[in-house]
């Protein structure tokens, strides 16, 4: 797959790569674990005429949108079932990727932030 999770000590890295990668503009996206406010699955359908710097055709969505006065990242194929990551005081306010396994992922999440919290 073109995404992919690294799970360091303090952070999660989105790496992006191939096709993905160029049409986000865009190889990797770091969130440090403490930044996340909140993480679930969901649709997120999303204005191919949504203000953008990157990629939107069909339902592919990959780069940066403008929604309401924040910036998100946001690299799908389809929007269904995709990683949310709300995020606070980051350069973007949310991060929305698809990837494999999104349950497994989420849980991952959850537990590197609460090993942070401890």
């Amino acid at each position: 797959m073109a995404r992919t999770i690294e799970f360091t000590n303090d952070a999660l890295i989105l790496h992006l790569s191939g096709l993905t990668s160029a049409a986000a503009l865009k190889q990797r996206v770091e969130i440090p674990y403490s930044d996340i406010m909140n993480v679930s699955i969901d649709d997120f359908k999303l204005s191919m005429f949504q203000f953008r710097v990157g990629t939107s055709i069909a339902d592919i969505r990959e780069g940066r949108f403008l929604i309401g006065d924040k910036w998100c990242f946001i690299s799908y194929e389809n929007h269904e079932d995709v990683v949310i990551l709300e995020l606070n005081n980051h350069q973007f306010g949310k991060v929305v990727f698809q990837i494999e396994n999104p349950l497994e992922i989420k849980e991952r999440i959850l537990e590197h932030i609460t090993n942070k919290t401890i």
